[in-house]
């Protein structure tokens, strides 16, 4: 994780407000029931700043070299959350896919 914001967050590791720990829950889909929707389950976080715009990141570890990272930014009724898959390679994340965005 400290390697991950290193790599891509070091130029705004003064804005993140909060940082913390989530894993996945999953709902039944009523249009495809064989892909479940998955949403993000928030367990353990810090805040480091108090502000009313907002940059959270919550991690993932799903195995040895592969991290998903959710990112939230924005004010409280309305902002932007996203959710990445990172494959660690040669001691570098590499972008994959992406899991998950909505506006809210």
């Amino acid at each position: 994780m400290k390697l991950w914001l290193k790599q891509y967050k070091a130029d705004d590791m003064h804005r993140i407000t909060k940082i913390g720990l989530f894993d996945w829950r999953f709902r039944p889909n009523k249009h495809h029931p064989e892909k479940p929707r998955r949403r993000p389950n928030l367990k353990n976080w810090e805040t480091l700043i108090d502000s009313s715009f907002s940059i959270s990141i919550y991690f993932f570890e799903v195995d040895k070299d592969t991290l998903h990272v959710f990112e939230s930014s924005g004010f409280s009724l309305a902002g932007q959350s996203i959710a990445k898959e990172f494959i660690l390679t040669d001691n570098q994340f590499e972008e994959k896919r992406i899991l998950l965005k909505y506006i809210s």
